[in-house]
């Protein structure tokens, strides 16, 4: 589940050079990158980067729109009868112990890429990543789902369910991993708890 394994880009080129981008953006920040280290880990010359892109402004960008995390991967099957050939909290608990292996391979890369987009805004844009916002928008369809289904309530919207599970994970991987700190943490004993009160009928 590497988030740089693969890009929505046909061109093989392009997708090499924006991975070798944000590889370096990550390592070596925004100012310490450069066209010609990028370049030359894609395999590429300098002259193709800029044909490509024209700058490593641009190349940075168009690499972090399309970086999307691989939520196919993450989710359980969300038809009707796929949820229903198992308990919700069996799902739900495939859903958390994915996404963390998620985080967890990506640990690295996360600590150290977020901060530098923090950093140089522009490179994300005002809405934020396109591909970002396609994976939340599927993992928010998931919760939506299961609300239609009956199997949760509906008085929260499905992104606050999908931050309720999810964003005790993604704090526990990256801020306290970015710290040093791995505290023990129960994933049965999490989605227990979210469940409590949010299944549909429970008050």
């Amino acid at each position: 589940m590497y988030l740089l394994s693969s890009f929505d880009e046909a061109d093989s080129t392009r997708a090499a050079l924006m991975r070798a981008g944000l590889e370096l953006l990550a390592e070596r920040g925004y100012k310490g990158s450069t066209t010609r280290e990028i370049a030359a880990r894609a395999g590429v010359s300098e002259v193709t980067l800029f044909r490509q892109f024209g700058s490593k402004k641009a190349l940075l960008q168009a690499a972090v729109q399309k970086l999307r995390p691989p939520v196919e991967q993450v989710l359980p099957g969300s038809s009707h009868k796929e949820v229903a050939s198992s308990s919700l909290e069996n799902s739900l608990l495939h859903l958390a112990q994915n996404y963390m292996r998620m985080l967890e391979a990506n640990q690295g890369l996360l600590v150290r890429l977020l901060p530098e987009l923090a950093r140089h805004p522009e490179l994300r844009g005002e809405t934020g990543p396109l591909g970002l916002r396609k994976a939340m928008s599927a993992v928010f369809e998931y919760f939506a789902e299961l609300q239609k289904q009956g199997l949760l309530r509906s008085d929260e919207s499905p992104s606050q369910v999908a931050v309720t599970l999810l964003g005790p994970l993604f704090a526990r991987v990256l801020l306290l991993g970015a710290m040093g700190i791995q505290p023990q943490f129960d994933l049965k004993a999490h989605v227990r708890g979210f469940l409590e009160g949010r299944r549909y009928g429970q008050r």
